[in-house]
């Protein structure tokens, strides 16, 4: 095919131009960065911290390319969303990309969410979220078990992590528009915690308190361990196991809890019909 006048394939490859079937759908290529375009299913809702990767992509260029897969004439961002609003703000007229086969929506998500989870790179809130998504939207995935298999982490950590958003809808704002990085670990504990002292501890961590800060202040609120033997402690007596099973299903938490033992599970069956009989 007939190039444009004064044109090389080069120039068109690194001008995103694609009327002429030169830009190729797979690989790593250079592409105008208005061919891009963001993923509105992203979970990431809140870009903080840029400033440091506009300052290091001003200096050294986008070290790693941005993953995208193809979407007509245009590409749809899979990874790198930051590294694209940092190439947008500093003017930069071209952009290096990896294209890979178009995917379904869902598995996208769900690459996206391991990708992000590995790097814990978008905040507590907006994980947590895209994890509900996930269970409320993907129909090959029933529990949190099957979806903590898909993700490769443990159907306690999920849980943990879906708890978040019983949080008051004030508390998970602030958590989710902070400019300081909230760790997943102090939102899980916060989470846990009794709604009079959750202001206090995300006070705490929008301060910019550490995780082991975060867990310091959780210790002390609950006083002396009971674990331990104090004044006037049995040690012939030590403080009774306890069982636990939690369920969270949009942002309503049900938890049955008892004293371990062999009719335990049997008096929780009973106790959770007379809760059924009450709702």
């Amino acid at each position: 095919m007939k190039l444009p006048e004064g044109k090389s394939r080069l120039d068109l490859v690194k001008a995103g131009i694609n009327s002429l079937n030169i830009l190729p759908k797979r690989g790593r290529f250079i592409v105008s960065i208005q061919k891009l375009l963001e993923d509105p299913d992203n979970e990431r809702r809140t870009f903080r911290g840029m400033e440091g990767l506009i300052a290091s992509i001003r200096a050294h260029g986008i070290v790693e390319p941005i993953t995208v897969t193809p979407e007509g004439d245009h590409f749809r961002i899979l990874t790198g969303h930051r590294r694209y609003r940092a190439a947008k703000a500093i003017d930069l007229t071209e952009i290096e990309v990896i294209s890979r086969d178009p995917e379904d929506a869902l598995t996208r998500r769900r690459k996206s969410i391991i990708s992000n989870m590995q790097r814990e790179d978008i905040g507590a809130i907006e994980m947590a979220e895209a994890l509900q998504t996930l269970l409320d939207e993907d129909k090959s995935i029933a529990t949190q078990r099957q979806l903590a298999g898909l993700i490769g982490k443990s159907e306690g950590w999920v849980s943990e992590m879906l708890r978040i958003l019983t949080l008051s809808a004030k508390h998970q704002e602030q958590l989710r528009t902070s400019q300081v990085s909230v760790s997943y670990d102090s939102a899980m504990r916060i989470a846990r915690c009794e709604p009079a002292l959750q202001a206090d501890l995300i006070a705490a961590t929008l301060r910019g308190e550490s995780t082991r800060e975060i867990r310091s202040r959780i210790t002390a609120s609950k006083g002396p361990s009971k674990g331990k033997q104090g004044r006037g402690a049995n040690p012939n007596h030590p403080a009774t196991p306890v069982v636990t099973f939690s369920e969270i299903y949009e942002g309503c938490t049900a938890i049955v809890r008892g004293p371990e033992g062999e009719s335990t599970r049997e008096h929780m069956r009973t106790a959770v019909q007379k809760l059924l009989k009450q709702l």
